[in-house]
């Protein structure tokens, strides 16, 4: 039916087809779709849930009529695309994830001397500029050059990293 209304002559109707469908395609791509093949199927099969309606009471271009529904489709996509996520439910699933990862954390620096303890925190405590300055400081304290500190912390937090993995994997398997 959708061929018919496009033209009778079934070639020519198949062409029309063809083009109405890829220029659809464009319009979709254009306005960021991520899917422009989908929902320009989408808006076929909008126009063909109305090709009876259309067949007795549309006067004009078809493609016209095509390009009508996708504007809807676009302002469709659109809305779902800008739509919040909305969070995940609170099951405390996610309050108890974080619990046991700071628990192996502390088990992990528990396992530090506290010299290393010491300097991974203080490593970590400013920000911005004075994060610079404090670093500085610290390497300077220790005798060392800023390089060298780096690669102190860097050895730390490698240890550190290997010993949260292998807490929380225990802790999976519990």
């Amino acid at each position: 039916m959708l061929l018919g209304w496009l033209s009778s002559d079934r070639d020519l109707a198949a062409e029309k087809y063809e083009k109405i469908r890829t220029r659809l395609i464009k319009i979709f791509a254009c306005h960021g779709s991520s899917e422009p093949e989908g929902l320009a199927d989408e808006t076929i099969d909008r126009v063909v849930s109305k090709i009876e309606w259309l067949i007795e009471n549309y006067v004009g271009d078809p493609t016209l009529y095509f390009c009508g529904v996708a504007r809807n489709v676009i302002k469709e996509d659109l809305r779902d695309r800008v739509k919040p996520e909305l969070p995940p439910p609170d099951d405390g699933s996610q309050e108890d994830e974080e619990t046991r990862d700071y628990d192996c954390l502390d088990q992990c620096m528990q396992k530090q001397s506290r010299h290393n303890q010491h300097l991974v925190v203080s490593y970590y405590e400013e920000e911005g500029h004075a994060k610079i300055i404090h670093r500085s400081k610290l390497a300077e304290e220790l005798g060392i050059t800023l390089r060298a500190l780096r690669l102190r912390v860097f050895h730390i937090r490698s240890q550190l990293r290997a010993c949260m993995e292998i807490c929380l994997n225990e802790g999976l398997a519990l």
